[in-house]
């Protein structure tokens, strides 16, 4: 159908993918609804919806309002609530009996199951697994950053090797499957936690660090093998200068904090009654006190906040999604759609970054047992990679691959995004205190589960190290390995000793910084010594004229 004018076609089809992606900006209701009439137009009166949802998605309604949107159009379908996390992303948690019943039912009577993943990645991602599994067709509805511009632009879907509800080792059992649509309705963002914001512009870091100006002459000798490397090259640095976009969303964030808590906590009372199947009259009241809230929470961005901040917040999120999406059309539209090859170069970082996130998950797990509270130190998936990359580029530097303004420009990607601390391991340090967890334990209990890590046997390495990725010279230049097996995979064995190394220091926090201008010269400072609360935008820019230096 002709595009509503509230939708904003991504500026490309995925190439050989043939991926469509669909932001709507208009009204969140307007957007439930448009969304109801294509599938419900598209697919015609067979359609049986079936609607995956995680906790936080679930609370929101926003699982809720799709489903009851298609059965206003003589839709009914099967609505599937799940736990969230990365803990729960297992066959246990999804692979549920009551799910394939449902889904083996309508097959039978001849209906066209459409698997549809409202939420964030971690959702998206195993529920594409069922949806590959049952051969049925996968929708995603991404409610997250990283959903959106990460997970769906991906045709892998993988559980983890979940065990007592500790991740040993990460994205192990998985499968290629491609959603054939990708609609996001952009209000949903404003319900993102900080969290989650920060896990977008750490992934988003590491994109830059290992891309760089990829659509400059200098870019372009880079990954002239990239058969894509033309098409979709960019200059990815521009992410950088969105940071005043994104401090406004975070700000904006922690003012409404309250809003979305009471808009959670209508949604749990829902959930609970439910489960008790309470009348449908008493559902509805608390549903229209829910959506009450959130409406107030729309209205402060809308009405509220000034708009340069407004402007600012758009800029950041149109910027990052579609820089981060031609990142991946570079790599996945033509040469390596089943990221086997070149494409493993967006492992970077996320060797140790898996490591860390599976180890906290687990003392995640212990402090909830011991009844402490634990959201100060807790991590998602983005955060753990952007930690990843300092560590990556120190032990760059170690080894004399990174050394002056290339390491000083590498490192400041991430610092110059870390001034409300969502990349600072001191959290993390408290809690591993509190749970009385050592140096060597923690650093111990991320290399075992690195020694677990999926890029193994890709290329050779001996017992006592681990395959990783390592940067030279500046960002958008890593290293390639000397196994002719591996080439252009930029893969490189890596001691354990190195990574045991940079774990101790960060153990010891030695990478809790921010980037700060000090007149015309960039610097890198511990954030308890950083009392700087001005403009981040001058130091944004004398960051990106520094790499465009190092191309040059």
């Amino acid at each position: 159908p002709e595009a509503h004018p509230e939708e904003k076609p991504a500026p490309f089809k995925i190439g050989a993918l043939n991926l469509p992606m669909v932001t709507y900006e208009g009204d969140y209701n307007a957007g439930i609804e448009r969304l109801a009439t294509l599938l419900v137009d598209h697919y015609g009166a067979e359609l049986f919806p079936v609607v995956s949802v995680g906790e936080t998605g679930d609370a929101l309604g926003y699982g809720d309002d799709l489903l009851e949107a298609l059965a206003a159009k003589d839709c009914p379908g099967y609505y599937f609530s799940h736990a969230s996390g990365e803990t729960c992303k297992s066959p246990e948690a999804y692979g549920k009996l009551e799910l394939l019943n449902a889904i083996g039912a309508a097959k039978k009577a001849q209906k066209r199951v459409v698997i549809i993943a409202v939420g964030g990645g971690v959702n998206g991602n195993a529920t594409g697994m069922i949806a590959a599994m049952a051969g049925s067709v996968f929708i995603e509805v991404p409610t997250t950053l990283m959903h959106y511009n990460d997970a769906t632009t991906s045709a892998k879907k993988a559980f983890s090797l979940v065990v007592n509800g500790q991740i040993l080792s990460k994205n192990i059992l998985g499968t290629f499957y491609l959603p054939q649509l990708v609609f996001c309705i952009s209000e949903t963002f404003l319900t993102l936690s900080k969290c989650s914001v920060h896990a977008a512009v750490g992934e988003a870091c590491k994109t830059m660090g290992m891309l760089g100006i990829a659509n400059s002459s200098t870019g372009q000798k880079d990954w002239h093998n990239i058969l894509g490397g033309v098409e979709f090259a960019s200059d990815f640095t521009k992410i950088i200068e969105t940071v005043g976009g994104f401090e406004e969303l975070i700000r904006f964030l922690q003012a409404t904090r309250e809003l979305k808590a009471k808009a959670l906590a209508l949604g749990e009372e829902l959930g609970g009654m439910r489960m008790e199947r309470a009348s449908y009259g008493q559902m509805a009241n608390v549903a229209k006190h829910r959506e009450r809230r959130l409406r107030e929470l729309r209205q402060v961005f809308h009405g509220q906040l000034s708009k340069e901040a407004r402007d600012a917040v758009i800029q950041f999120l149109t910027v990052i999604n579609t820089e981060i999406i031609a990142a991946k059309a570079m790599f996945l539209a033509y040469s390596d759609p089943f990221e086997k090859y070149r494409a493993l170069l967006f492992e970077y970082a996320h060797t140790l970054g898996h490591g860390v996130e599976a180890f906290m998950n687990g003392l995640y797990r212990r402090a909830t047992l011991c009844g402490l509270d634990y959201s100060e130190a807790f991590r998602l998936h983005g955060q753990c990679v952007g930690m990843a990359v300092l560590w990556a580029g120190e032990m760059s530097k170690q080894q004399g691959l990174l050394n002056g303004n290339g390491f000083l420009a590498h490192q400041g990607l991430l610092y110059t995004f870390n001034r409300f601390g969502g990349y600072d391991f001191a959290p993390l340090r408290k809690l591993c205190d509190q749970l009385h967890v050592s140096k060597d334990e923690f650093c111990e209990g991320v290399l075992q589960v690195v020694r677990r890590d999926n890029k193994r046997g890709y290329c050779k390495c001996r017992e006592d190290s681990s395959v990783d990725q390592l940067v030279q010279q500046r960002p958008g230049c890593l290293l390639r390995s000397e196994d002719p097996d591996a080439e252009l995979r930029y893969l490189v064995e890596v001691t354990e000793d190195s990574q045991r190394a940079v774990l101790e220091r960060a153990f010891d926090c030695e990478f809790d910084k921010v980037a700060v201008l000090k007149g015309d010269q960039l610097h890198l400072v511990s954030r308890s010594e950083s009392s700087f609360q001005g403009d981040q935008l001058p130091t944004a820019k004398a960051l990106r004229g520094l790499i465009a230096s190092l191309y040059d």
